[in-house]
């Protein structure tokens, strides 16, 4: 009798440690899934690049944190989706489309978007794109410049999505050069 509680005792035990260690792993797996599934980059504690959000993740952008979504798409990009303002401003959360050129981005386009970020305080900001390629040079190029981040450091969140093309590449070494910062993009 005794034997018999000590190995339902035992058993449970082993029950119990199974589902606790199963719950961690569904935790730490649920915990690396991207909230926005385009190229989604963490590049700092409050700016975040991505591609194209979908209907459903737009309609949810307070919900994932965000006060601020900057959008450097033109409206013709890949995947645009012709409702996004309204359906991130009616979240509550503020939206600005920058349509910057693909093949032509400009001074003034970075200047504009330096403007905004600068205003945004300690706000939470999305900055997408078609794919994460525009956003992702901006807003390394926002944090070599304006938050004085290791270029680096910054250009990390750069290469986890793309290898920037020859005129990405001199669009952005023509910011740091305004801004005399000695570095090279790779």
């Amino acid at each position: 009798m005794e034997n018999t509680l000590r190995q339902s005792y035992s058993m449970r035990i082993i029950v119990s440690l199974c589902a606790l260690l199963l719950s961690t792993i569904s935790i730490n797996v649920i915990a690396q899934v991207s909230p926005l599934a385009v190229n989604y980059v963490v590049a700092s504690e409050r700016l975040h690049t991505s591609g194209q959000p979908d209907t459903v993740q737009l309609s949810s952008i307070a919900d994932l944190g965000f006060e601020l979504v900057i959008n450097l798409a033109t409206p013709t990009s890949q995947n645009a989706v012709p409702t996004e303002g309204q359906l991130i401003t009616a979240t509550g959360v503020s939206y600005l489309n920058i349509p910057v050129d693909w093949r032509h981005p400009t001074y003034d386009d970075f200047e504009f978007f330096s403007g905004v970020l600068n205003q945004s305080g300690n706000r939470q900001v999305l900055i997408h794109c078609a794919l994460n390629f525009r956003a992702s040079m901006f807003t390394f190029l926002y944090r070599v410049v304006h938050e004085k981040t290791l270029p680096e450091d910054a250009f990390r969140s750069v290469a986890q999505v793309w290898d920037p093309e020859e005129h990405w590449v001199e669009f952005g070494q023509m910011v740091l050069d305004r801004y005399q910062i000695d570095y090279e993009i790779p």
